[in-house]
C-alpha cells in the first residue's frame, strides 16, 4: 500500500511538473495575403484536450501550456474545419507556423471590397485572377509594390498576373514549401516535375518519380496538373518545356486538398496550346527540331530553396520554476551577412534565416569588459530600458576574449581546405568567389604555415598534400585548377579531410579544417543527424572545423550550422571578397581559439524579476546540470572575440507557483537582481575556470541605442511575437538616434531605410 501511495505521489509530481511549450500560429488568406480573424484552433494529444484559442484581427494566436512532443491541432472557421495537422512542441519555447488558406476552403470572396488604384503584393499574388473591373482600371500593365508587371491572357473577363517584385519579408518563413516559377525552371538542369520539386528544402526524389517529404509518407503525397489530380508517374512524363510553375506544399496543407498526410505537388502548365505542346514532346523525344518555341531572355535564377533549421523562440520564464538559464556562447554571425545579401538583392528573407544572436553579435557596442590579470575572458553587465516595451528592461551581458598578445607569435597553421566543387557551386558567388578568397588568404600566410586541399563532388580526393606556404605558388596553382561539376558527396569529402588532418596532426600547429560549400549534400550520407554524429565523434581530437557557406538558391545553413556547432568550430556566410578577408585574415580569433566550452549560467532574483526571456541562442541552450560538467560542449571563443547575450526581463515579484512540489532555495539577498556564472577552459587546458558576477538592484540604467536598434530590427524581420510595439516606422525613428561610425552600422541604417510599412 505504501508503494502505491509513493507511486501515486510520484506520478502526480511528474504531472504537475510536466514540461510544456507553446505555439504561435498565423493564418493567412492565400489571395489577399491578409490575416484571417476568428479562426478557432483546438489542441489535443491522444485523448487529452489542451484548450482552444482564437486568432486576432491579424490572423495570429498564441497558445501556451502545451505538452512537449507532437500535438494535433484543428483549425475551424464558422464551424468548418480548414486545417488539420500536427505540430511539434519544445520546452519553454514557441513553435511558429504560418498557414496559407485557400479561398475555396473558407468560402471567402477574394475580390470583395474596394481595391486601391495601385495593387500591393498582399492584395494580389502570382497566378491570381483579376476581374473585368480590375482590368478596366489598368488594361495593359499593373503596378505592384512600385514595380510594373506584365499581364498575361488579357481577355474580356480576366487576366493573370505572372510576376511581381517580392517584398522583403516572406510571409510563411519558407516553412510550408515553395513555388518554383517557369523562369526558375529554365535555369535548372533537372528535366522532370519531381526532380524540380525535389529542390525544395525537406523534399527528396526517390528516383521513380515519387517524392519523399520529411516527416510524411511518400505514398500519401498528392499530385495535380492544372487543377486535375494525377498520379506521380503521369506527372513524370510531362516534358520540361510544358511545365509552368511547380508549387510544392510541405506543411499547413489547405483543407481544399482534403485530409493529406503527405504533401501536395501542383503543376501549372504553360499556356502554349496543345499543338505546341505536342511539337515540344516530339522534339524532346526524338531530338529533332520541327518546332522551336521562342523563349524570352531569362534573368538570373530567383529560385530560393535555402534551408534553415526551424527556430523556436525562447518564451518568458518564471525564475521560480526555471531558476537557471544556461547556454553555450556562440560567436557566429552568418545570419547577419546572409540578411545583408538578401537586402542587397531586394529578395525575400525566410523567418528562420534571422538568428537573433548572430544579428546582435555582428556589431560593436563600444563596451570593453576588463579581463582579470592572468585570465582570458571578462564580463560586463549592463541594464537598460526596453525600447519596444516600456514596462520591461534589458540586461546585456557583454563578454570579451583577450587579444592575441602582440609579442607572442601565433602557432603556425596546419589547415585543410575542404572545397565543394560539385555542379551546384558553378557560379561567380560560389566557387569563383572562394578561389579568389583563398588565394588572398594564402598570400597573407607565413612561410611555416601549411595548407592542404581536398575537394569533393560525386567523389572526394586530395588535390594538394600539406604544403608549406614558402611554396605559395604551388598552393595558388592548385586553387586555380578547381572547377565545378557533378553531384555532391559531402560526407566523402568530410571523411577524407579529417583523415588527412589526422595523418598530419601536430600539437605544435593550429590544426583546422575549413569547409567551403553551399551545403547541398546529395550523395552519400546527407542527413543532418548522420553528419552531426560523424562530426561529433571527431571533436576533442585537436582538429577544429570552420564552415564557410556561400551562394543562394540551395544554401543549406541547417547543415553547416550543425557541423560547426558539433565540430568545435564556427560558421560564417561569405557573400563577397571583403567578407572573406574579414573572416580569414582580419579577425584572427576566427581561426585561433583561446577558450573552449564557454558557458553562461544566469539566475534572476524572483523577488525582483517576475519573468525573463533570453533573446536568441535557442540552439545553444543546455540543462543547468551541464554547466559544471566539463564533458558537455559549450561554445568556442577566439582571441579578440566579443559576444553579447541579452535578456528581456519583467520587473516585479514572481508569482507563487501553483505546484507545491516546486521548491527553490533562497540564494539572493534583497539587493541582488541577478547572479551570473561564467565557465570556460583555456584553449590547451582540460580544467575549467569559473567566475561569478552579480548585478545590484540599484545598478544604474545605461542607454545603448545601437543595441536597441539591432535587436528591434531582428525582431521586426522575424515578425516575432515578442516584438512589442516595434514596427517599421518606430525602427526608422530609432535609427535617427544612431550615428553610423562603422561600415556595419551604415549598412544597418541603409537597410532600415528601405523597409516599407505593411499594407
Amino acid at each position: 500500500m505504501r508503494y502505491v501511495i509513493f507511486l501515486f505521489i510520484g506520478l502526480l509530481s511528474f504531472t504537475l511538473n510536466a514540461q510544456t511549450g507553446g505555439a504561435y500560429l498565423h493564418f493567412i488568406h492565400s489571395s489577399t495575403g491578409k490575416g484571417i480573424e476568428n479562426v478557432s484552433v483546438s489542441f489535443q494529444l491522444d485523448s487529452t484536450a489542451y484548450g482552444e484559442s482564437t486568432t486576432d484581427a491579424n490572423g495570429k494566436l498564441v497558445h501556451r501550456e502545451l505538452p512537449m512532443g507532437r500535438v494535433q491541432c484543428t483549425a475551424t472557421l464558422d464551424g468548418k474545419a480548414i486545417i488539420e495537422t500536427s505540430i511539434f512542441i519544445q520546452q519553454n519555447q514557441l513553435f511558429y507556423q504560418a498557414f496559407t488558406v485557400d479561398s475555396l476552403a473558407i468560402d471567402i470572396d477574394s475580390h470583395s471590397g474596394a481595391y486601391d488604384p495601385v495593387f500591393s503584393p498582399q492584395e494580389m499574388e502570382t497566378g491570381a485572377i483579376l476581374t473585368q473591373e480590375d482590368i478596366a482600371r489598368s488594361p495593359a500593365r499593373m503596378q505592384i509594390d512600385g514595380n510594373y508587371v506584365q499581364v498575361l491572357e488579357l481577355q474580356m473577363v480576366s487576366c493573370r498576373v505572372i510576376n511581381y517584385s517580392n517584398s522583403f519579408l516572406s510571409r510563411d518563413g519558407g516553412s510550408s514549401g515553395a513555388t518554383i516559377t517557369r523562369q526558375d525552371i529554365g535555369q535548372l538542369p533537372l528535366r522532370t516535375a519531381s526532380g524540380i520539386a525535389s529542390t525544395v528544402g525537406g523534399v527528396n526524389s526517390n528516383g521513380d518519380g515519387t517524392l519523399h517529404i520529411r516527416g510524411a509518407r511518400s505514398d500519401a503525397n498528392i499530385y495535380y496538373l492544372d487543377g486535375m489530380r494525377v498520379s506521380a508517374s503521369q506527372l513524370e512524363h510531362i516534358p520540361k518545356s510544358y511545365l509552368g510553375d511547380v508549387n510544392v506544399i510541405t506543411g499547413g496543407i489547405p483543407a481544399n486538398y482534403g485530409d493529406v498526410t503527405g504533401g501536395v505537388i501542383s503543376v501549372t502548365s504553360r499556356n502554349i496550346g496543345l499543338e505546341r505542346a505536342q511539337a515540344e514532346i516530339r522534339r524532346e523525344r526524338n531530338q529533332r527540331h520541327p518546332f522551336i518555341l521562342e523563349e524570352p531572355i531569362l534573368p538570373e535564377p530567383t529560385i530560393n530553396v535555402d534551408h534553415f533549421l526551424p527556430i523556436y523562440e525562447n518564451d518568458f520564464l518564471s525564475p521560480l520554476s526555471q531558476p537557471n538559464s544556461t547556454f553555450g556562447l556562440d560567436v557566429d554571425r552568418a545570419s547577419w551577412t546572409y540578411v545583408k545579401e538578401r537586402f542587397k538583392r531586394n529578395e525575400t528573407i525566410q523567418r528562420d534565416a534571422v538568428k537573433m544572436e548572430e544579428i546582435v553579435n555582428a556589431f560593436d557596442y563600444g563596451v570593453i569588459p576588463s579581463i582579470p590579470e592572468g585570465e582570458l575572458i571578462g564580463i560586463q553587465i549592463e541594464r537598460s530600458k526596453c525600447a519596444w516595451n516600456s514596462e520591461h528592461e534589458l540586461v546585456a551581458i557583454h563578454v570579451r576574449a583577450a587579444d592575441l598578445p602582440k609579442m607572442e607569435k601565433r602557432k603556425p597553421y596546419n589547415f585543410v581546405l575542404l572545397v565543394d566543387v560539385s555542379g551546384s557551386m558553378h557560379s561567380t558567388n560560389k566557387l569563383d568567389l572562394l578561389v579568389e578568397g583563398f588565394k588572398t588568404f594564402v598570400r597573407s600566410l607565413n612561410n611555416d604555415d601549411r595548407i592542404a586541399i581536398v575537394t569533393y563532388a560525386g567523389g572526394a580526393g586530395v588535390v594538394l598534400e600539406p604544403t608549406r606556404c614558402a611554396n605559395k605558388s604551388d598552393i595558388i596553382y592548385a586553387l586555380d585548377q578547381l572547377t565545378a561539376g557533378g553531384s555532391t558527396n559531402g560526407m566523402g569529402g568530410i571523411v577524407s579531410a579529417y583523415e588527412l588532418a589526422q595523418e598530419n596532426y601536430s600539437p605544435e600547429f593550429n590544426n583546422r579544417i575549413i569547409l567551403a560549400t553551399d551545403g547541398d549534400f546529395n550523395v552519400g550520407i546527407s542527413s543532418t543527424s548522420e553528419l552531426k554524429n560523424y562530426i561529433f565523434q571527431q571533436r576533442g581530437k585537436g582538429i577544429y572545423l570552420t564552415a564557410l557557406g556561400v551562394g543562394m538558391g540551395n544554401y543549406k545553413n541547417s547543415i553547416l550550422e550543425t557541423l560547426a556547432d558539433n565540430g568545435d568550430g564556427n560558421h560564417f556566410y561569405i557573400n563577397d571578397l571583403a567578407e572573406c578577408k574579414k573572416v580569414l585574415i582580419d579577425e584572427v580569433g576566427n581561426l585561433v581559439n583561446c577558450a573552449r566550452d564557454v558557458k553562461l549560467n544566469i539566475e534572476f532574483n524572483p523577488k525582483l524579476v517576475s519573468s525573463y526571456r533570453l533573446i536568441g541562442y535557442e540552439n545553444r541552450l543546455m540543462p543547468s546540470r551541464d554547466f559544471n560538467d566539463d564533458t558537455k560542449d559549450g561554445g568556442e571563443m577566439g582571441f579578440g572575440h566579443r559576444v553579447v547575450a541579452v535578456y528581456e526581463i519583467v520587473p516585479g515579484r514572481a508569482e507563487k507557483e501553483d505546484n507545491h512540489f516546486v521548491k527553490t532555495k533562497a540564494k539572493f539577498g534583497k539587493s541582488e537582481l541577478l547572479y551570473a556564472k561564467l565557465r570556460y577552459k583555456p584553449f590547451e587546458d582540460s580544467l575549467s575556470i569559473e567566475r561569478t558576477y552579480s548585478v545590484k538592484e540599484d545598478q544604474e540604467h545605461v542607454s545603448n541605442p545601437l543595441l536597441d536598434l539591432v535587436i528591434g530590427f531582428g525582431l521586426q524581420l522575424r515578425d516575432s511575437y515578442f516584438k512589442g510595439d516595434i514596427n517599421v516606422q518606430k525602427l526608422k525613428e530609432m535609427a535617427q538616434m544612431c550615428r553610423a561610425n562603422k561600415e556595419e552600422e551604415t549598412e544597418l541604417l541603409r537597410m532600415i531605410g528601405t523597409l516599407k510599412d505593411a499594407k
